[in-house]
């Protein structure tokens, strides 16, 4: 009895060890700069118009916009609706399509890489939790090896040059691969094919030799998913008790589990957001923006869940995909990470300068987890989606039509956020929107608030 006793008094100190380890940003978001949207609106119309326009040429059917600085928001604007006429699955009633609006939620797509997983990889290696250069092995074991895997690094994941092809093959949802769900016509999301995608995972060939090459691949974040599990179930960041039900159905594979429980807990409730989650709940799918009509596998107009087939087939949670977010809530985080501390235990500003600058030049744009706005590298970071915003910028994008940008030496934040797949992932006239989106943001924002 009296070491049962210890044990669980022991075990209550590291809890609270653990809790303490952890700190909530304290970093005061300003929302609105005093007056300057008032006073300033004209100013901003052009941009009014460049993204009015892109919803009547059909570029997608609405967006959010969202401009700030230090001081505060600038800029902000919700243009267009829900979809191009059609009710949405989910609508509030007596508005059938829905205006877009500010907490307008979004399907974050590969966004979700740099606001969920990169995060929390920059928190364990901000304390001292994890390497870097740590093999992935470290984590998966010997059987992550096969077929010329045991040399991936945590860096190499973060960098894209791990070796990985771009996507599993097969595709998680299709029936080649075999999920339980995928044998229904309406495939529920759930997590019974937690133990064959994590095998997946584990026998997965290389598509080139480790660190030779960057290509962009969704392998590399699934990975980093379960090291981030891995490393908060270990270190008791989280227990059982944290877990979304119906997710930890045993074996390493429930790793998954103990991800997206931390990065609730400490990536996302370190900052207050109160929108921002994986799986958001049926009553939140009424404020989600719709994506991809699946014809295929889905067999519905997507909202209110994740749209990429491989996180859906995990159930939801992924690191490459599956973060919902709206314009303030990616405002509060882009603002932490902009103007990080050097005491900050959420990230510190020397881990951020660590993870947002450019890698290796020689090879692509890449920052750690983030891409850079670099003209001069092949990739040009996405084709400079981030327009004529500095070379230093760091941003991403998300395939749903998600762009984060966060231009250091402007200290300027730029977000955008669109449903761009909606109704067909085909379309990709987003390209000829961003860059000029972005550049005429600079444009404004150099001429009429110097800094």
């Amino acid at each position: 009895m009296m070491i049962k006793t210890i044990l669980v008094i022991v075990g209550l100190v590291v809890a609270i060890c653990s809790a303490n380890r952890v700190a909530y940003s304290n970093i005061n978001v300003p929302m609105v700069e005093d007056n300057v949207r008032a006073l300033s609106a004209s100013i901003w119309s052009p941009v009014d118009e460049l993204l009015e326009g892109a919803v009547s040429n059909g570029t997608f059917p609405g967006c959010v916009a969202l401009v700030g600085n230090k001081k505060g928001i600038l800029y902000s604007s919700a243009v267009g609706s829900y979809t191009y006429g059609i009710p949405p699955v989910y609508h509030p009633p007596g508005i059938d399509n829905p205006p877009m609006a500010l907490d307008t939620l979004f399907d974050m797509a590969s966004c979700s890489k740099v606001t969920a997983a990169t995060t929390a990889i920059a928190q364990f290696y901000q304390r001292g939790e994890l390497n870097l250069d740590s093999p992935i092995t470290d984590f998966f074991g010997p059987e992550f090896g096969v077929n010329g895997k045991a040399g991936i690094t945590v860096r190499n994941c973060l960098l894209h040059n791990s070796g990985f092809f771009p996507d599993p093959n097969p595709f998680w949802n299709t029936q080649e691969f075999g999920c339980p769900a995928t044998s229904q016509y309406y495939p529920p999301m759930e997590f019974t094919c937690q133990n064959q995608i994590y095998n997946s995972i584990l026998n997965q060939t290389l598509q080139n030799p480790i660190g030779s090459t960057y290509v962009y691949s969704d392998l590399n974040f699934m990975t980093l998913m379960y090291v981030a599990g891995q490393l908060s179930y270990e270190n008791k960041y989280t227990t059982s008790q944290d877990l979304v039900p119906g997710c930890d159905n045993g074996g390493p594979e429930a790793y998954q589990c103990h991800y997206e429980a931390y990065v609730n807990k400490y990536v996302f409730g370190g900052l207050g957001l109160k929108s921002t989650s994986y799986l958001p709940s049926a009553n939140d799918a009424v404020f989600c923006a719709p994506t991809v009509n699946d014809t295929t596998y889905m067999h519905t107009t997507i909202q209110g869940v994740v749209s990429d087939g491989n996180a859906y087939a995990m159930g939801g949670v992924s690191g490459h995909a599956g973060v919902f977010s709206n314009s303030l809530d990616m405002w509060t985080f882009m603002y932490n990470i902009m103007f990080a501390q050097p005491d900050s235990s959420y990230l510190n500003s020397t881990t951020v300068k660590y993870f947002t600058t450019e890698y290796n030049h020689t090879q692509s744009s890449r920052a750690l987890g983030w891409n850079t706005n670099d003209p001069t590298v092949f990739d040009q970071g996405w084709g400079l989606a981030c327009g004529t915003l500095s070379p230093t910028t760091w941003m991403h994008l998300g395939y749903t039509g998600t762009m984060l940008c966060g231009d250091p030496e402007r200290e300027l934040i730029v977000i955008l956020l669109t449903n761009r797949v909606y109704p067909d992932p085909s379309n990709e006239k987003i390209l000829s929107v961003r860059k000029p989106f972005s550049t005429l943001v600079q444009k404004i924002f150099d001429s009429y608030f110097p800094h």
